[in-house]
Parts: structure tokens; C-alpha cells; sequence
């Protein structure tokens, strides 16, 4: 079931913690300690859910927190994903494709046209999630919600039908 988080506290903090527990296991050599990573965290994911052109969706099973993804509008019309992301036991359970297709549905609703995102070329587990939910690679240079080209990326487009 799809969640859009609108407030954050230490609750939703620890949930978005295990949801992107390697990504978070990566970013921890830049803090001094757990809990300074945590509070920078907290102060982005806040400012981040305040800001309408943007989305924090994550798919939820029994109240327990899957998979997350940020959602960044580019234009009324297209959005970006980013840090699509399933907790590792939680993988391979369909969690990250009810995400995607709930997150499309729910910006289908809101006159969304278009979504985007960029996959590293070598991550083929999440090449080949997008691509059986409908995403489709571009010759496109890689270039994120922010202008940004990104490397090493493809650049995918989901065009929603009417």
C-alpha cells in the first residue's frame, strides 16, 4: 500500500533508516557518529516533504516500511525519481514494483504526463525492475530532476497513457 509522508519524526526517521540501510551504511563515513547522520537526515527529509514539487512515497505491508522513492517535479507535467530503494530482506517480494506502479498511479491523478530517472548502466536488478513496470531507456544524456548530468547512467522515461 502506497504512503506519501507528509511529516516526519524520530519514528519516521528510523523507518527511512531501514529502508535505505546500504545507502545510508555508504553515507556514514562523512559523519562523526550515527546520530549526527540521523539529525542531517531529518533536516533534509523535512525540508524535503515541505516542499510541494516534491514527494517522499514509500510502499508499506502490515505497517512495515519496504520501499521508499523521492519524487521531484521537473514540470507540472513531468516528474523525476530518485533513490528508488527496498529494504534487503524485503527484496524480490514485489515491493519495489508496487511502488513504482503505485507512485505512477498516484502522479497519473495528479495530471503527471511523464516520469524520469537515471539507473547506473551496471545496476541491472534495477534496470530490469523499471523496465518490467514500463520504464523504457533513452539515448538521452543522463541528466537528473536538478540539470545534473549523471555519469555512468541511463536516463529512463515512463510516458503515462491516457
Amino acid at each position: 500500500m502506497l504512503f506519501v509522508v507528509k511529516q516526519v519524526d524520530d519514528q519516521t526517521i528510523e523507518a527511512l533508516f531501514s529502508v535505505y540501510a546500504e545507502s545510508m551504511g555508504e553515507l556514514a563515513a562523512q559523519f562523526e557518529s550515527k546520530e549526527e547522520m540521523k539529525a542531517a537526515y531529518a533536516d533534509f527529509v523535512r525540508a524535503f516533504v515541505a516542499d510541494p514539487k516534491q514527494r517522499l512515497f514509500v510502499e508499506e505491508d502490515g505497517g512495515v516500511w519496504k520501499s521508499a522513492l523521492r519524487a521531484v517535479a521537473m514540470s507540472e507535467q513531468s516528474w523525476f525519481f530518485e533513490a528508488v530503494e527496498t529494504m534487503p530482506e524485503a527484496r524480490r517480494k514485489g515491493y519495489g514494483a508496487a511502488l513504482l506502479r503505485h507512485s505512477i498511479a498516484y502522479l497519473k491523478d495528479m495530471g503527471v504526463r511523464e516520469v524520469a530517472c537515471t539507473i547506473f548502466k551496471g545496476n541491472d536488478k534495477s534496470r530490469a525492475l523499471h523496465e518490467g513496470c514500463g520504464f523504457a531507456a533513452t539515448d538521452e544524456p543522463p541528466v537528473n530532476a536538478w540539470g545534473e548530468t549523471e555519469d555512468g547512467c541511463i536516463l529512463y522515461r515512463y510516458p503515462m497513457t491516457a
